[in-house]
């Protein structure tokens, strides 16, 4: 992970931490929800660099 990638996934993780001590578990629920949406983006990009690899 890059330094941006490792810095956004921080500021997701403190954001859910923050919304379920504060109690606001709707948006605890929706930072989760961007959370796998981020994990699942860095997922693809490096699937998509070993397949671009592979035809190599």
């Amino acid at each position: 992970m890059s330094k941006y990638n490792l810095f956004l996934f921080v500021i997701i993780i403190a954001a859910i931490t923050w919304n379920m001590f504060s109690g606001n578990l709707l948006l605890a629920i929706i930072d989760v929800g961007f959370l796998c949406a981020f994990l699942l983006s860095l997922i693809l990009i490096e699937l998509a660099a070993l397949n671009k690899r592979k035809k190599r």
